[in-house]
């Protein structure tokens, strides 16, 4: 009996491994079929958010502080440009 279930254990195994080997093959053969759920993740380059030049914070670019060097983010240290 034990060795009826240590067979059963391993054919599980071995179906699993074959399983995921057989579905990664279909997934790079084909682009993936969920390559949509593997997009790149959002930049920050779309225009909405900025970085502050002084401390490196990324805020709305209508609630920062237009500079000639970029944008600031409000802050009362980073408001004034360094001495």
């Amino acid at each position: 009996m034990l060795r009826l279930f240590v067979l059963l254990a391993i054919l599980a195994l071995v179906a699993l491994i074959v399983f995921k080997l057989v579905k990664g093959i279909r997934g790079s053969a084909t682009g993936g079929a969920d390559a949509s759920s593997r997009e790149a993740p959002k930049t920050l380059d779309d225009g909405k958010l900025v970085r502050c030049t002084s401390c490196g914070a990324f805020v709305p670019r209508e609630e920062a502080l237009a500079v000639t060097e970029g944008y600031r983010c409000g802050e009362p240290r980073c408001r004034e440009p360094p001495a």
